[in-house]
């Protein structure tokens, strides 16, 4: 149903109206900072309507502060009294890991839905135009609407959020905008509460004069190198929450350092200090634990800790929660319930060590608890590798070791043989350990390549009936969002040919066809954008050569309104310039290079400095200079096959000067069009002009054949999503028919040549 107003200020009132109406508590956009609600209230103030104040629940509400920002066209952070506004592009930045969170991008990976993007100029256009143009304006957005309330439903944000507020006793938007600190205090002081105690409020000055952090996690040095043996990963299941529980650590049940307990009144502890009576102290002393670190502390039969007594509930509620999924599958509903309750249960677990250690901005840190916690975390994890070692009957190796895991090398054993061994280890280290502290089989690598700290790959089994492995990778650019999706791509692929086959030679193959595919322009230009992260025009020094700053500055000159959010990932791509350009002058938006045809991507920079150094830090691992393939490549000129000349183009590199300098029959390099060898074969140069003339249209006309379907426009296709592959073939197939005239022409003219 529609509604028809006479003026733009009507339109207001009727919305305003409407939301009345229906009272929601919730106001939701997709990106509210620009556009949305925020762009609503800045043309509400242009017309004298408050609109922030309408749209609230308490009458006449004036806010001085976001009335002057308005006036000045500067940014706010938007808040309607009385309702929670929720920015739904921000929301998905955290919930699933993409190079662009641009609405269609993020539907087509949540929903698996492709939809197009007009310009605003395009959308305009319509609107000023026929009837059928307007409700293609009024149904693309109501397409964005349906499209942003599907993802929430899709993800059940709202319930899970609802879910883990209740958990956690704190406010709907206090789960998105407090962080882990407040989650913990929460539920920590509702368990503290009822045996009277007090929670610490130290100043700043208190927490800057607490002693330094003196512990730190063991993270082992790896045998960096490939391993083709198995090797079995070990994890303890919740380390920290596990060494509170079972070593009592609370600040609660710590009496401060071994060594200031005899000598001082008055014992520093944390941001304040202890007064312990000497007698009582004595009388403990069979019930008192000194933790690595040197802190004191009694144990359950004299004091159970808060903290203890807090975690033990979580991680057996937890594990009800976890039992009950299992028998509930089948109730969709309750079953995404007691998911999200599970999935708090196990945050505020993991978070809870964060809390007592957060000695630059944490509410209650206290130095002697955070310190014995990882101290003896880091203990119990060389216990465990000690163990191992000296256990001879399983001839095995710990090549790696990492705060809570361990990679125990399983030399000349089989797959079986390994996760019989990693069993064997998991049972004996938990023996060896006060409950709950578990040690867990978690995987097994075969083959696998450890790189450096944190950064390691492999074929994964989790099972020894399993045959299909599975590519696992960590800290490597296969997962990480810094480079482009080619590198990526390409790393990926050639480490499984590698795991497959154990041939570096069919590794360099297939990476020297890729590479011949970025030097002939082959390769997808969706596949070689950069994207990073904007930190909005502060967030970088005046003088910062900074591709995302570059292209923003060049934006926000022409619309200040299309300014990138501060967060959002800005694609780029690295062409070719004059000799001794500096790089940050070859950057452009994905855009401008479709637009300028005459611009070409800058292969020896991607395949350089961003394809080749990630696979070395692999390959050079077992001796293989990956850089040397492509000093070895063949090098072939591959340029733009481009026939006509571009007009009000603006040309920075000889080439661009030029027309087509190949013959378009064989390829050769020719003065004219067609060489005078393929002159001379009249046959052999019609065939194959045709058949670029039939391929040119026939491709193009299949790929708007797709987008008519997509945009439900059966001619003008103005569909401009850089996130969608067709577009950019699309493109290409439309640079390519403005071609065939002159490919109809070399036709004629050869022929009449002939004749």
């Amino acid at each position: 149903d529609f509604t028809a107003v006479q003026t733009e200020a009507e339109l207001f009132f009727k919305l305003v109206e409407i939301i009345r109406f229906y009272d929601p508590d919730i106001l939701v956009g997709y990106e509210i900072e620009m556009l949305s609600w925020s762009y609503l209230i800045h043309r509400g103030h242009l017309l004298g309507i408050n609109l922030y104040s309408l749209l609230g629940r308490i009458k006449d509400f004036s806010d001085m502060h976001l009335e002057m920002k308005l006036k000045l066209n500067e940014e706010f952070q938007l808040k309607v009294v009385g309702r929670i506004i929720l920015n739904v592009w921000r929301i998905m930045r955290h919930e699933v890991a993409l190079m662009s969170y641009s609405f269609e991008n993020v539907l087509y990976h949540i929903l698996h839905t492709r939809v197009p993007h007009y310009s605003f100029k395009t959308l305009s256009e319509w609107w000023n135009s026929s009837f059928r143009d307007r409700m293609l304006t009024l149904k693309y957005y109501l397409t964005r609407v349906e499209g942003t309330v599907k993802l929430l439903e899709h993800l059940d944000f709202i319930g899970r959020t609802s879910e883990l507020a209740t958990l956690f006793g704190i406010q709907f938007y206090e789960v998105l905008s407090r962080g882990s600190q407040f989650r913990v205090e929460s539920i920590m002081l509702r368990m503290a509460k009822p045996k009277n105690y007090i929670a610490v409020s130290p100043n700043i000055q208190q927490r800057a004069s607490m002693r330094a952090p003196s512990s730190l996690p063991l993270i082992m040095e790896p045998q960096s190198r490939f391993y083709e043996d198995p090797v079995i990963v070990l994890d303890f299941q919740s380390l920290y929450p596990s060494m509170i529980i079972a070593y009592n650590y609370c600040f609660s049940t710590c009496l401060g350092l071994h060594q200031h307990l005899l000598e001082k009144d008055e014992i520093t502890f944390g941001c304040t200090s202890l007064f312990i009576d000497p007698k009582e102290l004595y009388r403990a002393k069979e019930h008192l634990h000194i933790s690595p670190a040197g802190a004191v502390f009694v144990d359950s039969s004299i004091r159970r800790g808060i903290l203890p007594l807090m975690l033990e509930e979580i991680l057996e509620t937890r594990l009800m929660v976890k039992n009950s999924m299992r028998r509930h599958k089948s109730n969709k509903l309750l079953y995404q319930i007691l998911d999200a309750r599970q999935l708090g249960l196990k945050l505020i677990a993991n978070v809870t060590y964060g809390y007592t250690s957060a000695n630059f901005s944490g509410r209650m840190p206290c130095i002697e608890v955070g310190d014995s916690v990882v101290s003896k975390g880091r203990e119990t994890l060389e216990r465990a590798i000690k163990l191992v070692e000296k256990t001879k009957k399983w001839g095995v190796e710990v090549v790696y070791g990492d705060t809570d895991s361990m990679f125990v090398l399983c030399r000349g054993k089989s797959r079986q043989e390994a996760f019989k061994i990693g069993q064997e280890i998991a049972d004996a280290v938990t023996l060896d350990n006060p409950k709950p502290v578990k040690l867990k089989l978690e995987k097994v690598y075969q083959p696998c390549i450890l790189q450096t700290k944190k950064r390691y790959v492999g074929y994964k089994y989790e099972s020894a009936d399993q045959e299909k492995p599975e590519f696992d990778a960590k800290g490597i650019e296969t997962i990480r969002r810094d480079g482009c999706p080619a590198a990526s791509k390409i790393l990926e692929k050639s480490l499984k040919i590698l795991f497959e086959s154990y041939d570096v030679s069919k590794v360099k193959n297939y990476v020297n066809q890729q590479m011949i595919k970025i030097i002939s322009g082959k390769l997808y230009m969706q596949d070689l954008i950069f994207a990073k992260e904007y930190r909005g025009l502060r967030g970088y020094q005046p003088n910062a050569c900074v591709p995302a700053l570059k292209l923003a500055k060049e934006w926000i000159a022409k619309d200040k309104r299309s300014e990138p959010k501060v967060g959002e990932r800005v694609g780029y791509v690295i062409i070719y310039g004059p000799p001794g350009v500096p790089l940050i002058q070859l950057v452009r938006a994905p855009y401008e290079l479709l637009m300028n045809t005459s611009l070409k991507i800058n292969s020896e920079y991607y395949i350089t400095k961003a394809i080749l150094p990630c696979l070395d830090r692999c390959f050079t691992l077992f001796g293989v200079n990956v850089f040397s393939w492509y000093k070895l490549l063949p090098k072939k000129r591959f340029l733009r096959r481009q026939i006509h000349a571009e007009v009000g183009i603006k040309r920075s590199t000889l080439s661009q000067y030029f027309l087509m300098e190949n013959c378009i029959v064989c390829d050769e390099i020719t003065s004219s069009k067609v060489c005078i060898k393929c002159q001379s074969n009249a046959q052999l140069l019609s065939v194959t002009v045709l058949n670029k003339i039939n391929t040119f249209e026939r491709t193009f006309a299949l790929l708007m054949q797709i987008c008519s379907s997509c945009c439900s426009r059966s001619i003008e296709n103005d569909c401009i999503s850089l996130d969608c592959p067709v577009f950019y073939s699309r493109m290409q197939a439309s640079s390519d028919c403005k071609d065939i005239p002159n490919l109809r022409n070399i036709l004629n003219d050869c022929f009449l040549e002939g004749l």
